[in-house]
């Protein structure tokens, strides 16, 4: 008798399971790609992240390149090169001097001794965080930023990004 009781539990339940299966996994499958669910719409919405329209209008906001990012410094010389693409030609260039020295900066176009483009010096302890050309963009290519200190060892951070604007 247990065992007639089992079965009669046991096939209601597994039919009801099985009626369950025919109905979500059809519905699973046919479903229409472009019904507004949160897939869509997260995909939607990350590909155009950062972007606002204006009529049909789609408006990017300016674009930043990290060429060098937190580099160290060592030594009394130091140097590093960095490339401006096409339309990237804004450079802003961050030095934090953490030594006991005055740091002086040359930025040249096409190697360490092509066209000086910008030097200046930062003085110990200080930070230079500046857009080095703000009244024209440079133009594409490779540029060389060496560094000195003359007296004693370097230390510090040197950072370079470009843009398409002045707006970074």
């Amino acid at each position: 008798m247990k065992l007639v009781k089992k079965r009669k539990i046991f096939f209601p339940l597994a039919l009801s399971i099985s009626l369950l299966g025919a109905v979500v996994v059809p519905s699973a499958i046919f479903a229409r790609s472009d019904a507004p669910d949160s897939a869509n719409t997260s995909s939607i919405a990350t590909k155009n992240a950062g972007k606002s329209t204006t009529g049909d209008h789609v408006i990017t906001p300016q674009a930043t390149d990290g060429q060098i990012v937190d580099r160290p410094l060592y030594g009394l010389n130091d140097s590093a090169d960095f490339d401006i693409k096409p339309g990237y030609g804004y450079v802003r260039l961050y030095l934090r001097n953490t030594g006991n020295t005055t740091i002086s900066l040359t930025v040249n176009q096409g190697s360490a001794s092509g066209a000086e483009k910008y030097s200046g010096t930062v003085k110990p302890g200080k930070t230079f965080d500046e857009l080095l050309n703000s009244s024209k963009a440079w133009s594409a290519g490779k540029f060389y930023v060496s560094l000195s200190s003359g007296s004693g060892p370097m230390s510090g951070k040197l950072g370079v990004r470009t843009s398409t604007n002045t707006d970074f």
